[in-house]
């Protein structure tokens, strides 16, 4: 018969993984509702060939920073959860769960960037070469660079750490109580070493 301690071990690894690809999905249907709609642009003839930019620019260069801006909220956010909600249930299983948290932050920057661009217009830059000069084309929600998808391991390993940190283990909380710790062995934390015995009297 398996202890309940082993009895959760799958659930460390198992629940962040399913709920890192929940709250992905969610994010990126945040993350694209939160931005859209997409920023207008046109096709414009440069020096260098047929480009898109936004229209009117600045506005739209600034809000084009904003898409990443906002992913990083959400994400960072959505890890919090992600890493409390594991630091619960792995409190007894601190390496699954280190192991579940960071599989779950994974799949979860990964559904939030795929369903969130899947929301949003193609990146203009793929449409300029059978487009004409002077065509409105949206522009498109995406990521810029690779360091804010960081949001998502460091989120979640900030509050599984501090859930970890701030949570007694079955096996502490059994020896203070005593009940069973994680070797099925019960303690008592009241009890004390028992006196020595009265020596014997000297006999005269």
């Amino acid at each position: 018969m398996s202890s309940p301690t082993r009895g959760g071990l799958v659930p460390a690894i198992a629940v962040p993984v399913l709920l890192g690809v929940l709250l992905g999905a969610g994010g990126g249907w945040l993350w694209w509702v939160w931005w859209g709609p997409a920023t207008p642009g046109k096709v414009y003839d440069t020096p260098a060939g047929k480009a898109w930019y936004p229209e009117p620019f600045d506005p739209g260069i600034a809000r084009d920073f904003s898409s990443t801006a906002t992913y990083v909220v959400v994400a960072f956010g959505l890890a919090l959860v992600l890493g409390a909600v594991t630091g619960w249930i792995a409190r007894n299983h601190a390496v699954a769960g280190v192991l579940g948290v960071l599989a779950g932050a994974g799949l979860g920057g990964l559904a939030m960037t795929l369903l969130g661009e899947s929301l949003s217009p193609p990146d203009p830059a793929t449409l300029v070469a059978s487009s004409k000069v002077g065509d409105a084309l949206p522009g498109f929600l995406h990521v810029a660079g690779w360091t804010p998808y960081l949001a998502w391991p460091v989120g979640a390993m900030l509050a599984y750490l501090v859930l970890m940190v701030a949570l007694p283990t079955a096996a502490a909380a059994g020896s203070a109580t005593g009940g069973p710790t994680a070797d099925g062995s019960a303690t008592d934390g009241s009890a004390r070493p028992a006196p020595p015995s009265a020596a014997p009297a000297p006999q005269g």
